[in-house]
C-alpha cells in the first residue's frame, strides 16, 4: 500500500473554491483508477491545524508507489487539480509513504 496525504492553506476567500476543486477531483477519478483503494477529502476540524491555516486535506490510498506514479499522478483529473491549486492555495504540502503497520481501534467480537 502507498499513501499520499496533502494539506492545503487556501488563499483568502478561496476555501469554498478549494473544496469544490477537491470534489471535482474526486468525481473525476471515481471508477477510473483500478489501483486507487480509497480517496478521502474534506474540511479540517483540528484547531491546531486551523490556527496554521490548513483548512482542507486529501488522502489517497493506492496499491503501490508505482500505481501512484504511473496512474494517479498523471490522471487528467489530478493534472487539472494541480493546475488549480496554484490559483487557490497559499500553501500546500504532501506526505507520501508506505505504511509500516495498520492498527485499528476495533476488536472483532465472536457471536
Amino acid at each position: 500500500m502507498f499513501e499520499h496525504y496533502v494539506v492545503f492553506t487556501p488563499k483568502p476567500g478561496r476555501a469554498d473554491d478549494l473544496a469544490q476543486a477537491l470534489s471535482d477531483f474526486g468525481a473525476g477519478v471515481h471508477g477510473t483508477l483500478p489501483d486507487l483503494l480509497e480517496l478521502t477529502f474534506g474540511a479540517n476540524v483540528n484547531t491546531g491545524g486551523l490556527q496554521r491555516g490548513f483548512t482542507h486535506a486529501c488522502l489517497a490510498r493506492l496499491t503501490s508507489e508505482t500505481a501512484f506514479k504511473d496512474q494517479y499522478w498523471n490522471h487528467p483529473a489530478h493534472r487539472r487539480l494541480l493546475e488549480r491549486l496554484d490559483e487557490l492555495c497559499e500553501e500546500r504540502f504532501a506526505l507520501d509513504y508506505v505504511p509500516e503497520a495498520t492498527v485499528t481501534g476495533r476488536k472483532e467480537h465472536a457471536v
